[in-house]
């Protein structure tokens, strides 16, 4: 995700429809983790680690992460 001058990438969680397999903290474990039957994350995302947060959006299998560029 390449973002525009001060553009900040953004995750959301769906918890929902989370059903805690936990692919993505495989895949970005900098931005998400696994606690209390609950995923957690970072609301905004380290340039760095966007390209695994991505990962982990495309690789979940309930869709439940979804990522999106804001004003910062």
């Amino acid at each position: 995700m390449r973002r525009g001058r001060g553009r900040a990438t953004v995750v959301r969680v769906d918890n929902d429809r989370c059903e805690l397999y936990g692919i993505c903290v495989a895949e970005a474990p900098e931005v998400f983790r696994l606690s209390d039957n609950r995923l957690r994350h970072g609301r905004r995302i380290d340039p760095a680690d966007e390209t695994a947060a991505a990962a982990a959006a495309r690789n979940c299998p309930m869709q439940a992460i979804r990522l999106r560029e804001s004003a910062r």
